[in-house]
């Protein structure tokens, strides 16, 4: 169990490294074309409005880590409290979000499954 409303990636790393099995829920911002090439791994992919539409495939056996690449943090804060009024009791947001999970070196798998991203470029 991850202590506090409020984690860090850093021990989002420490829990992952220890075998912890947690549950990621990345929120994307809807009204922006979405050029990422990387999501958490195992993480359910979601845009901001559709959390209440994908209960059903968030489990309660584990803690759940919700953040965003939205600005700010106001989103992945009203998800993870949409999801503790909801029942879930092991409920977090990654400080920083999607961009802190990355800086920490948390692993990551390609958004596409038809075009591996180490063969995209940008001309």
């Amino acid at each position: 169990m991850l202590a506090g409303f409020n984690v860090t990636a850093e021990v989002v790393k420490e829990h992952l490294h220890h075998g912890d099995p947690l549950m990621f829920v990345e929120l994307r911002h809807h009204h922006v074309h979405d050029w990422s090439l990387f999501k958490a791994r195992g993480a359910l992919r979601l845009e901001n409005d559709e959390l209440e539409q994908h209960l059903e495939e968030i489990p309660h056996d584990r803690p759940i880590v919700v953040f965003s690449d939205c600005p700010g943090e106001e989103k992945s804060a009203q998800a993870a409290q949409l999801l503790l009024k909801k029942g879930w009791n092991d409920v977090h947001k990654l400080v920083g979000g999607f961009n802190a999970y990355l800086e920490a070196g948390l692993p990551v798998e390609s958004v596409t499954k038809t075009v591996p991203a180490s063969r995209i470029m940008l001309l």
